[in-house]
């Protein structure tokens, strides 16, 4: 069955470079007022992604929270699929790939720092391939 659903791979080559992609996507979201979820696998991501929304960008900060049962904002840092009614946008950034239509937009990143993460970016290629899904690649 294919999918309305998009998905966006940016390629990356380095961790300066995998931030700079999460903190743009949640910067263009969040001015165009369209709730944005970034998808954490654990609490010690989530830590981190909230660190990173409050530093950058370098003169300000992102406006965001970490989710909360009757939170609204625009940018929401989760681990809880339940979140996924709060928007039509979401970056990935779990292992495994992320295979709900219910977004308009699934970020990922082709994460080519190591072998492993490159194998498992590729594995995430696949399984929305297979599921039909439209890739873009940036």
């Amino acid at each position: 069955m294919k999918s309305n659903s998009r998905v966006v791979f940016f390629q990356v080559k380095t961790a300066k470079e995998k931030l700079s992609r999460i903190c743009d996507m949640a910067a263009f979201h969040f001015g165009k007022k369209e709730h944005f979820l970034i998808f954490t696998p654990d609490d010690k991501a989530e830590e981190f992604v909230d660190e990173l929304l409050w530093k950058q960008p370098a003169e300000s900060f992102l406006p965001h929270s970490i989710s909360t049962p009757d939170c609204n904002d625009w940018v929401i840092i989760t681990q809880k699929k339940e979140d996924f009614k709060r928007a039509r946008f979401i970056f990935n950034l779990r292992p495994t790939p992320l295979l709900l239509d219910t977004f308009q937009i699934v970020y990922e990143l082709e994460d080519l720092t190591s072998l492993n993460k490159k194998m498992l970016s590729r594995k995430r290629f696949e399984a929305y391939k297979s599921l039909g899904w439209i890739i873009e690649a940036r």
